[in-house]
């Protein structure tokens, strides 16, 4: 009987190391991510504006393309909540990805890594009244931008504890490009962008939501938190009549080499199933 407490507790024992390790430990971030990531997406799915609206998409990510540097799996978040007091409304759901964790952290935070503050994804909105991105039938490019400044600043940032006051989005439109064939359609317009905005590198003083989705920032950096840095950006858009949506392809990354490879990519090739 003795022996068989001890395996237990051995067992036991075991169990709780392990299960520290996953949640404190630096090596297993990617991991501790991924897990909290595809629960709280597992959560929005039901509300989402992709399951209401009938979306099933197909997605590339890095279990498409062997040494990709994205993660492996894409992240849904529902935005109504914060989204109706950004002064936009309607209802929004993001499909995001970003750079795969290299020693304990994302290469989000990698200013020499082609992820550094990068992102891909899609946006889903929809609206009772009206169509979003178009007013009067011409495309409203200021309405369009607020939804990725709000992802940058209100979700993004705002996660790694960036303050509204030193938060920074700006741009330049470079391209408009209508009447794009993707995913089986050929009414896409192409928006592309010069942007300035935050990158998420600072000096961590305490815990933050965003650390569990991004990993901590690197402990060895003393420069200014959250510079501005110069970024490239581009959306794909349409609005889908039969479900009342606006779709946008969206991928920001910090040189057009960067953009045109992930869209061509991950983007060009999303399905609509």
């Amino acid at each position: 009987m003795k022996k068989k407490a001890l395996v237990v507790v051995l067992i036991v024992f075991t169990i709780a190391v392990m299960f520290a390790l996953l949640l404190f430990s630096a090596r297993t971030a990617g991991l501790r991510s991924d897990f909290a990531l595809q629960i709280q997406g597992t959560s929005f799915i039901g509300a989402s504006v992709f399951y209401q609206a009938g979306l099933q998409l197909d997605i590339p990510t890095a279990r498409d393309y062997g040494g990709s540097g994205w993660c492996k799996n894409m992240k849904l978040f529902d935005a109504d909540d914060v989204f109706f007091d950004h002064g936009v409304g309607g209802e929004m759901s993001i499909l995001y990805n970003f750079g795969r964790f290299q020693n304990g952290r994302a290469t989000f935070y990698d200013p020499a890594s082609d992820y550094f503050n990068a992102h891909y994804g899609i946006y889903a909105i929809r609206r009772e009244n009206d169509v979003f991105g178009w007013e009067n039938g011409k495309l409203d490019v200021a309405e369009i931008v607020k939804i990725v400044a709000f992802d940058q600043e209100d979700l993004v940032m705002a996660s790694l504890g960036c303050s509204r006051s030193k938060c920074h989005f700006d741009y330049e439109i470079t391209c408009i490009k209508e009447d794009i064939s993707i995913s089986g359609f050929s009414d896409w317009t192409q928006i592309d962008a010069n942007i300035d905005t935050n990158a998420p590198l600072h000096q961590q003083t305490k815990n933050l939501i965003g650390y569990l989705q991004y990993g901590e920032p690197p402990k060895d950096y003393s420069g200014e938190d959250f510079p501005v840095v110069a970024m490239k950006g581009r959306l794909y858009l349409r609005y889908d009549e039969p479900r009342n949506a606006t779709v946008l392809y969206f991928v920001i990354g910090k040189s057009q080499a960067f953009i045109d490879q992930t869209s061509r990519d991950y983007l060009l090739p999303i399905r609509w199933n």
